[in-house]
């Protein structure tokens, strides 16, 4: 009995001293990955360090949540064909995409790549805030739409890479339209101030047009939607032509017919049933109707610019260039754009995505490529694209915007407000966003530092830099030209007309 009770205590003290030997050796677990479910986020390699062969890039972008799952889906595709190369994935809210990104920039932090409104990306690139993509976009094959490309193009280089459009474009009612007589979309003003009379005799009712309360640009494209030697959109102060157009607005609205200004959002049901004459609706909104309400509506197509999208690197991104040469080639080649034209409409930037004739066509693959119509308007060279200067403009005249809502006189307020802004100060200053911005563009200090624009022309004429080593000295030099230049002149309205015929305006 003794001799077992000893065994039995020393295989004891045995068992024990193996376990405390074991809790003293440290046993790896394995690696976490950012993709795997429940593990803990790779964080990113300083910049311009090498840490070990793997690359770490971070993308900030601003989707609805379909097409972020899509691009996540395709990140993972591309992670598992490049072991070397890890991406993380942000998406950030689009009220707070513009202000996060000029803040992140300025301090030199944040991601490494973001998919920017090409709105946007001079602006940034004027600021420093953006490399130059000249030799991504050189290895890659010359089929981008030059409506979508050159708005990313100054002094002389490219700082974006286009993905898609997705435009806002003014959709009118098809049984209106042949109640009316008019049969057609009107071609130009003063076929719609016809339109504008007969429609406030024969349905005082229905809103000849209606705009949506939370969105400040579908009034400019609205506005640009009829030909003119005047762009709304760029957010100058208004010429004579556009001021007419809006007095006439003002004056009748109430009494000779209707205007519409809610937040109730797509107009597709008002338009299809005959309740409202005109509004403005984003293409894939429309494209996504089901077919027999989509044959109730007339669309006019709009010139160009308005919509695209492209991908930026930002300054402060370094050491990673082939890593994000890898992956932007990834996720904005054929397959992937032609993926997000089949699930929600978006205009490629990609020039074989469409259709080479005004009839439908198909990829290998069976699916429905973009329509020749649209080839024929995004690959046009657009007369005028947004200056630096124009995320600026485009705060202020959300703000007045904002303020005039709710009151009768709510166009007449606009337009006053507009142009007494544009009298006191044509251009804001470049520094600052969100409520900064604001202040700057009410200011009137005569040290501010501004930006004069050409009257015919906003778009920035430079020398081509042939000397690798001057190309940071070029766009600094540039750079400071725009932002030292007093703003003096007065900025009119370009000699460029929009003329289009039938059968360019109505689909």
């Amino acid at each position: 009995m003794y001799r077992k009770s000893s065994l039995l205590l020393l295989i004891g003290s045995l068992a024990a001293v193996i376990i405390v030997f074991l809790s003293l050796i440290r046993i790896p677990s394995g690696p976490s990955s950012p993709s795997a479910k429940g593990g803990m986020p790779e964080s990113p390699l300083p910049s311009g360090k090498e840490g070990s062969d793997r690359q770490h890039i971070a993308v900030s972008v601003s989707m609805a949540d379909g097409q972020f799952n899509d691009l996540m889906d395709a990140t993972a595709r591309f992670m598992e064909q490049h072991s070397n190369i890890s991406v993380e994935l942000y998406n950030v809210d689009q009220s707070e995409a513009y202000e996060t990104w000029k803040n992140n920039a300025q301090l030199g932090i944040g991601a490494d790549v973001a998919l920017m409104d090409n709105e946007w990306v001079r602006e940034f690139a004027v600021l420093g805030y953006l490399q130059p993509l000249d030799d991504l976009v050189a290895t890659l094959p010359a089929n981008w739409l030059n409506g979508l490309l050159e708005p990313v193009n100054w002094n002389g280089y490219w700082w974006g890479l286009p993905k898609d459009a997705d435009p806002l474009v003014v959709a009118w009612s098809r049984p209106l339209l042949d109640s009316l007589t008019s049969q057609s979309v009107p071609v130009n003003w003063n076929r719609f101030v016809e339109l504008a009379v007969s429609a406030g005799a024969s349905a005082p009712d229905v809103p000849l047009v209606k705009f949506d309360s939370s969105d400040s640009r579908q009034m400019l494209v609205w506005l640009d939607s009829f030909p003119s030697g005047e762009r709304a959109e760029m957010l100058r102060p208004f010429g004579s032509e556009t001021a007419q157009r809006l007095s006439f607005l003002a004056t009748g609205n109430g009494q000779a017919f209707h205007i519409s200004r809610s937040g109730n959002g797509n107009p597709a049901d008002a338009l299809a049933a005959g309740k409202l004459l005109s509004g403005v609706m984003h293409w894939s909104d429309i494209e996504a109707l089901p077919s027999d309400k989509r044959s109730l509506l007339a669309v006019g197509y709009p010139n160009g610019w308005y919509g695209g999208r492209s991908f930026v690197v930002f300054a402060h991104s370094i050491g990673k260039d082939e890593a994000i040469r890898q992956w932007l080639q990834a996720v904005t080649g054929e397959t992937e754009q032609q993926s997000n034209f089949d699930s929600y409409r978006l205009l490629p930037s990609l020039k074989p995505l469409y259709a080479a004739i005004d009839t439908e066509a198909y990829t290998a693959s069976g699916s429905r490529k973009a329509e020749f119509e649209w080839l024929k308007q995004l690959d046009a060279k657009p007369a005028e694209t947004p200056d630096p200067q124009w995320p600026v403009r485009l705060v202020r005249w959300e703000r007045i915007w904002q303020e005039s809502s709710g009151s009768e006189r709510w166009i007449t307020e606009l337009t006053e407000r507009w142009s007494a802004a544009g009298t006191a100060r044509q251009e804001a200053e470049l520094p600052g966003t969100g409520a900064e911005a604001e202040e700057d563009a009410d200011a009137d200090s005569e040290s501010a530092e501004t930006v004069s624009l050409d009257g015919n022309n906003s778009s920035i004429e430079s020398g081509t830099v042939t000397e690798e080593d001057n190309e940071e000295d070029e766009n600094a030099a540039a750079a400071d030209e725009w932002l030292n230049t007093e703003a003096d002149e007065d900025i009119g309205p370009t000699d460029s007309s929009q003329q289009q015929d039938d059968s360019d305006t109505e689909r």
